[in-house]
């Protein structure tokens, strides 16, 4: 009978430490209901519609929001593969826009959770799904981008597993996406700022559409990164129609 006893408390510890991990990671709403469990209804928009700005940032419906629960390289960002520099930014960039361009469904977002969003101020912040697929998990499953530590035990597992496997950025020597933002870099790297002002209160990408059509003004001035044009109080310039 003790013996019995025994077997059972090793059952149960880690069946009851599992479901203690389970209820502190709050479900992401991607992927989810069409109305959030806020209440709140989702964003909808046909993938194609979407514009993205960088690798975990889109603009939908008008609304320029950060994808939650992950954190992409930044667009002149590079990482080193095998000793050769690549534009590890861009390419993220563009596996996200692969994403909405091919979705077979209406994208919906949902807003995110900002207490468990390691990211600074309060810039909207949206859980982003594709029928069953979550965003910002396919992100981090194909080693595109990072999780934010702690917003999803699964994102942190997914990124694990992708490690484990040299996907993507888990094969490059890199500078972690925060850090790059701050002004460090690999030596020898010649990471860019590709964004810039457009008039006094505006700030455009080279993923816009009209990016290459715009010409620089003399007075424009060159950012490094979506999260520096907000400290700077810019708004993103919307596509023209």
């Amino acid at each position: 009978m003790k013996r019995f006893s025994h077997l059972i408390v090793l059952i149960a510890v880690p069946a009851l430490f599992a479901l203690a991990v389970y209820l502190q990671d709050k479900p992401v709403n991607a992927a989810g209901d069409k109305i959030a469990k806020t209440g709140e209804m989702a964003l909808e928009a046909e993938g194609r519609d979407i514009q993205v700005i960088d690798g975990d940032t889109i603009m939908i419906n008008g609304k320029v929001a950060d994808i939650a629960g992950m954190d992409a390289p930044e667009l002149g960002q590079q990482c080193r593969h095998n000793g050769t520099f690549q534009d590890c930014g861009m390419s993220s960039a563009m596996q996200l826009r692969k994403y909405f361009t091919m979705a077979p469904f209406t994208v919906q977002c949902w807003p995110g959770d900002p207490e468990r969003s390691e990211k600074e101020g309060d810039f909207p912040l949206v859980e982003c799904g594709i029928g069953e697929r979550d965003v910002a998990a396919a992100m981090i499953t194909d080693g595109e981008a990072l999780p934010i530590p702690g917003y999803s035990h699964r994102y942190d597992s997914l990124s694990i597993e992708a490690d484990n496997a040299k996907i993507g950025l888990h094969g490059d020597d890199m500078i972690a996406p925060k850090d790059w933002r701050d002004g460090k870099r690999l030596d020898g790297e010649n990471g860019h700022c590709l964004y810039r002002t457009e008039g006094a209160n505006n700030y455009i990408g080279p993923l816009d559409p009209h990016f290459a059509d715009s010409t620089a003004k003399e007075d424009s001035i060159k950012i490094c990164s979506d999260e520096e044009a907000r400290d700077k109080n810019l708004v993103y310039l919307a596509p023209a129609p």
